[in-house]
């Protein structure tokens, strides 16, 4: 009977050593997957608005009487000294004595930006109040008025951006922010500003039906560095820098999952998916930041199948 026994264990023993064999030399098939190392750089939040070139430094002139322009000795681009005659008057007592506010807005429109305004000295002549560049001029014959201004002289060499930020993004603006600066005119052209002043006060402006539009806050930023090109009156697209993430870590859209609030990605480690929960930040043109839950040397995997589970076999498609 104890003979019988052993050989009972004895063939038991043989048979389970068989069947750990068979499945210890049976290969599991691994899944194919797709993978791509995570990417380290600086990552910027922004705001893009639109706005116009001026000149930052500019003088406006208007005549001490109502007049009308007789010999005009400057044009338009020409640049002048302090003091230069730029054209004669003849004054006209018959001239309107005032103009209404709306030709006024509509000089200051046409005009562009912020000035300094300078009223003439002399009734019979028009000098140039400031060295620069003459952006605007009266032409011979044309009727004048005091207190109205007909001269905008700038210097050139300093240039500003003035924008209309809509309210919803005015609360992320604050002064000392960068911003690259884009034209039309030079499509392949970027340039370099820094938002210098904002407006305590947002404006809303209305139709002649009635109709009020969005409310904005207008921004000044300073141009820096080169600006050659550039001519105040153009239209310029102007993207401010809101916040910086310096070293943040990116992986692309495809590679974030979630299940109910959590967010996750599969990440390659020996062989195997590995499942980690993820916070994400800035989403990104084609990439998402992750704020904890990855390290930089990390390699996600792209689309994960429905079917992966944490600690399956995975092989990375070349």
């Amino acid at each position: 009977m104890e003979k019988r026994a052993r050989w009972v264990l004895a063939v038991t023993a043989v048979l389970l050593g068989g069947m750990l064999w068979l499945h210890s030399s049976r290969q599991v098939e691994p899944v194919q997957v797709q993978a791509r190392a995570v990417t380290v750089r600086d990552i910027f939040n922004s705001v893009t608005v639109s706005g116009q070139i001026e000149a930052a430094d500019s003088t406006v002139l208007s005549p001490s009487a109502n007049a009308v322009v007789g010999a005009v000795y400057a044009s338009v681009g020409d640049t002048v000294e302090q003091g230069d005659v730029l054209c004669t008057l003849q004054p006209d007592a018959a001239a309107t004595a005032a103009l209404s506010d709306s030709v006024q807005s509509a000089w200051s429109a046409l005009s562009g930006g912020q000035a300094q305004s300078v009223q003439a000295e002399e009734a019979r002549v028009l000098r140039a109040p400031v060295t620069g560049t003459v952006l605007s001029l009266p032409a011979a014959g044309e009727t004048v008025y005091a207190d109205v201004p007909c001269v905008r002289i700038a210097d050139l060499d300093s240039l500003q951006v003035r924008v209309q930020c809509p309210e919803l993004y005015a609360g992320q603006l604050e002064l000392g922010q960068q911003a690259n600066v884009t034209v039309s005119a030079l499509a392949d052209a970027t340039y370099g500003a820094k938002l210098q002043s904002i407006s305590p006060v947002a404006v809303r402006a209305v139709s002649l039906t009635g109709t009020s539009g969005e409310a904005t806050v207008e921004a000044v930023l300073a141009l820096s560095g080169s600006t050659g090109g550039l001519r105040p009156g153009y239209s310029a697209t102007v993207k401010i820098f809101t916040d910086q993430h310096e070293d943040a870590i990116a992986v692309p859209l495809e590679a974030v999952c979630q299940r109910g609030e959590q967010e996750y990605v599969f990440c390659v480690q020996d062989g195997c998916a590995v499942q980690c929960p993820v916070q994400t930040g800035y989403l990104l043109e084609s990439a998402i930041e992750v704020c904890e839950g990855l390290t930089p040397d990390a390699v996600v995997i792209l689309s994960p199948p429905d079917t992966l589970e944490d600690g399956a076999v995975v092989e990375v498609a070349v």
